[in-house]
């Protein structure tokens, strides 16, 4: 493993950051931490990149322990999420800033920065200010000036947060395939579901401080192993009591039930589905046009639930009574979740 965190803790006063983190990166990943707002992820990468100092715990870098050895010695190059350019620096300055602090010749200096401006798809912009720049090519000189000093680890900390959303997007595909063309080990801090699902090659998990799983975005995606990880992606809705919802049976010392947009669906009165006998009655509550479909809030019962229709399917109003049907859901367990499908999905036959 290139990167291994081994029971890290740090706190901030009574706050705990990180509590008892280990995990292992291997070299050439690009790997995504994801969490809510104040779930350690940051503290994380900041104890990586020697900005913060664990309380305990070893940080280990291509076999070596690096706690005690300085950010500028550990041959980390790092993107902030607000660029962080010298505003009074062209593009070429920029990028060239950490070579010409390490004495690099000039030579070799002007063919790096030369380098990285074509591979950054900055060609012609070498003597631009970054006032002259839009949000997505700053951050393309951001990133070429991290990589200027040829890191084996590059760490950005919420690299599109401060770019408008069909820049983010762009930029998306273009950091993965930069990073896999030159296969520097990246590690990026994202609180973005669907960002960090189309760039990561693998996922942690973060939550209080606190590693909630670690896996591929499918693996996680589909096999959540824990309460927090299932209720996390996507507008999740929470049932109390999930048999009343027909052919789920009762699992014992099981509690809430976790269910996603995509385990609902909603169907029309009179519209042929599978599984009619299994659905239960609802109320539309709210619709919303989505772009690609359309987002429905039911109720069933006292529970609240999120669902979507496609386009092309007859459209629902606002307090018009449908049939639901779900699919799947997570069950709880403490802080454990298990799938559970719906026993008529056995089933073949379509009921009219």
């Amino acid at each position: 493993m290139y990167v291994e965190l081994k029971n890290i803790n740090k706190s901030f006063g009574n706050f705990k950051a990180s509590d008892n983190v280990s995990f292992s990166i291997e070299k050439g990943k690009l790997i995504g931490l994801l969490g809510p707002s104040g779930s350690g992820k940051t503290t994380i990468l900041r104890m990586i990149a020697g900005l913060e100092t664990p309380d305990s715990g070893e940080i280990i870098i291509d076999g070596k322990v690096v706690n005690d050895i300085p950010a500028s010695k550990r041959g980390i190059g790092f993107v902030f999420q607000n660029y962080a350019l010298f505003r009074y620096m062209t593009v070429y300055e920029n990028i060239a800033f950490g070579l010409r602090v390490r004495k690099d010749d000039k030579k070799s200096i002007d063919k790096r920065v030369k380098e990285l401006i074509s591979l950054v798809g900055l060609d012609g912009m070498d003597k631009r200010y970054p006032s002259q720049l839009s949000g997505g090519q700053r951050q393309r000189v951001a990133f070429a000036r991290a990589l200027a000093p040829n890191p084996q680890l590059l760490l950005l900390d919420e690299p599109f947060a401060a770019i408008d959303a069909k820049v983010r997007q762009e930029l998306r595909s273009w950091l993965k395939d930069m990073i896999t063309k030159l296969g520097v080990t990246s590690i990026f801090v994202t609180h973005d579901q669907d960002e960090a699902i189309e760039v990561a090659d693998e996922l942690i998990i973060t939550n209080n401080g606190r590693i909630e799983q670690t896996g591929t975005p499918l693996e996680i995606y589909q096999n959540p192993e824990t309460a927090f990880t299932a209720s996390f992606f996507g507008q999740t809705s929470i049932i109390d009591d999930y048999t009343q919802f027909k052919t789920f049976g009762r699992i014992e010392n099981t509690g809430k039930a976790i269910v996603r947009p995509e385990f609902v669906k909603i169907t029309k009165k009179g519209e042929v589905q599978k599984y009619r006998s299994s659905a239960v009655e609802g109320v539309v509550l709210k619709t919303l046009f989505r772009g690609s479909n359309i987002e429905l809030s039911v109720r069933v019962g006292d529970t609240v639930l999120n669902a979507r229709r496609a386009l092309d399917e007859p459209h629902v109003k606002v307090g018009e009574t449908v049939d639901v049907f779900l699919y799947r859901l997570f069950v709880t367990s403490g802080d454990k979740a298990y799938i559970v499908e719906n026993e008529s999905l056995r089933e073949n036959s379509i009921v009219i």
